[in-house]
């Protein structure tokens, strides 16, 4: 809970992008450079990018990502497949045939994770009061992209496993997700 209480408490007043990662460690010097980089990209401070990696699924994960949903802090989510797609199945991404900018789209279209979505069932609350049967009952449409495939991601991650993307559906900051995801995903230098 301190870990959590910290992180709600210590966010720069003016985050333009959030990215928060489940289960990878950044290379220190390379996640120095990708928040510089990122921040020139988004032409804003350093201070206004937070890359938050190294976080574990579980209790604490849910709880931790739960509530910076809630408070709409985040704009990217990074995570394994399994985690990504109970995520997607409880409506946390956004269709990326929306989100993204048709070039970019069709750019990484072979890069492109298809998942069930969530959809809003017609339940009392006696039924279900958690809300959870419309967990993965949606529609299967486009809501993250294979971001280990991307030669700057592979550059700084400690793990080399495999970590799928997607921009939060109630994200403030859409375009600077995009530019993220087009960034992991470039050549580099």
């Amino acid at each position: 809970i301190f870990h959590l209480v910290w992180h709600y408490t210590h966010l720069p007043g003016e985050c333009v992008f959030y990215g928060f990662v489940f289960n990878d460690m950044y290379e220190t010097d390379g996640k120095a450079r990708t928040v510089r980089d990122l921040a020139e990209l988004m032409q804003v401070g350093e201070e206004q990018v937070l890359l938050d990696e190294g976080h574990d699924t579980g209790t604490d994960g849910d709880m931790q990502i739960a509530t910076l949903l809630a408070n709409e802090r985040l704009d990217l989510i990074i995570c394994p497949r399994d985690t990504f797609e109970k995520l997607a199945g409880e409506g946390t991404f956004a269709n990326l045939t929306e989100a993204l900018d048709e070039q970019i789209y069709t750019e990484l279209e072979e890069q492109l994770v298809y998942c069930a979505g969530y959809e809003v069932q017609d339940l009392s609350y006696a039924e279900d009061p958690f809300r959870e049967a419309g967990n993965g009952a949606g529609e299967v449409l486009p809501y993250g992209i294979v971001i280990s495939e991307g030669d700057r991601y592979r550059a700084i991650s400690m793990t080399g496993d495999e970590f799928l993307c997607g921009i939060v559906a109630n994200s403030r900051h859409t375009d600077n997700a995009e530019a993220a995801i087009a960034y992991f995903m470039s050549t580099g230098e």
